[in-house]
């Protein structure tokens, strides 16, 4: 199994010297990816509910420092060698497909094959409206970057028309690095969503509240797989908040971790406890040296 961090992407910890310390200290530790989530702005009164806390708040003043992803990601790209650099989740259907399927390729070129797209239909709905995208109809807007974006990953020349999106005869170089394109990983515990991945993508990055059901849901992706023509046998699933590293309680997250491993987690991304995120490197390089190494094999 793979071990991720989230980096310090959100308040007075996503600084530069912060921010390249951390990562250059996971990288050289052996963590296997690097993430980041993702917002454009924040609103002073969020009227939308959050669906991954109790209250339905994100759990940070909107006026703190909020790092936009893909450009962290293409800094990291220089500062770190090997590690993944992946997004946990870009919102797909509120980014233009075109335009960001040309950054994406580009972070994977200069990473030299290290990107990875997780991505999802997004929660806030007024996050859209401000940005000016529709909100309705998202999901088959997704269907349609999905498409879009794989095609100009890896044919020479696309010709794609839908009902939202159309490109005839471009090109968009260079192509990411990796064989196939960018891996896509789709985040959401929906029917919908599941089927979603089996159609259209490479895994499933789940969260700890798929956990009760995670085999059983993931059995709807690879259904899904079967029924479009492709091999279930390929998708994967990922863990979004696999756990907390804390100093005090190291040997029960990598308990958990190892359980993750037996139900055939294939990546599992930890968050730094916040008041750690200034000083995490001793914390990095201690669980890598009691832990990483076994639960990698």
């Amino acid at each position: 199994m793979e071990i991720g961090l989230h980096v310090p992407q959100v308040g007075r910890h996503a600084n530069v010297d912060n921010v390249t310390t951390f990562a250059r200290c996971a990288d050289d530790a052996g963590f296997d990816g690097l993430w980041v989530f993702d917002h454009v702005v924040l609103q002073k009164e969020q009227q939308s509910k959050y669906p991954y806390s109790a209250d339905g708040n994100m759990g940070f003043p909107p006026t703190m420092d909020f790092l936009e992803p893909l450009t962290l990601l293409t800094y990291l790209a220089g500062v770190t060698t090997r590690a993944r650099l992946g997004t946990s989740v870009l919102v797909l259907p509120m980014r233009q497909p075109v335009l960001h399927a040309k950054v994406m390729a580009t972070i994977d070129f200069l990473s030299r094959g290290r990107f990875v797209l997780g991505a999802g239909v997004g929660w806030w709905e007024q996050e859209f409206e401000v940005l000016s995208v529709p909100w309705e109809r998202r999901g088959k807007r997704m269907d349609e970057c999905l498409q879009l974006v794989r095609a100009l990953w890896t044919q020479e020349w696309v010709n794609f028309e839908g009902e939202f999106y159309e490109a005839k005869d471009w090109t968009c170089n260079p192509k990411p690095v990796q064989a196939g394109g960018i891996p896509i990983w789709l985040g959401g515990e929906s029917r919908g969503q599941l089927q979603r991945i089996g159609k259209y993508a490479d895994g499933w990055l789940a969260t700890s509240k798929s956990l009760p059901n995670l085999l059983e849901d993931f059995d709807i992706a690879r259904e899904a797989a079967q029924q479009a023509g492709r091999d279930p046998s390929q998708l994967s699933i990922a863990i979004e908040g696999a756990g907390m590293l804390d100093a005090d309680h190291q040997e029960q997250t990598a308990a958990h971790l190892g359980r993750l491993k037996e139900m055939g987690v294939r990546h599992a991304i930890l968050g730094v406890h916040p008041r750690l995120m200034g000083e995490a490197a001793p914390l990095i390089e201690s669980f890598a040296a009691k832990h990483l190494v076994a639960l990698q094999r």
